[in-house]
């Protein structure tokens, strides 16, 4: 990678991706999750969730090759398998 490349590829870096255009809020929001960081930076971001009523926590981490989840009772799994999940921890909430 030359200079200009190095250059172009740190100030792409530095985007800030808001919550709400990411694949894993309207999902969350579904099941009335709220976004604790309503933005990040970079190229892999991780967004923290919580939820008002239950005792669960759910980061989503997605850009390069990172569309994937993690809560807070050592579950995971990659965007297919949340909604399920979430089912699976508040089935009246949806």
């Amino acid at each position: 990678m030359d200079k200009q490349e190095l250059e172009r590829f740190n100030e792409a870096n530095k985007i800030v991706h808001p919550v709400c255009t990411q694949w894993h809020y309207p999902i969350m929001i579904k099941f009335g999750y709220i976004a604790v960081n309503k933005t990040d930076i970079g190229f892999v971001r991780h967004y923290v969730y919580h939820h008002p009523t239950l005792d669960h926590k759910v980061t989503c981490s997605t850009g390069a090759s990172a569309d994937h989840w993690q809560d807070n009772k050592n579950h995971f799994g990659y965007w297919s398998d949340l909604e399920p999940r979430l089912v699976a921890e508040a089935p009246c909430v949806a």
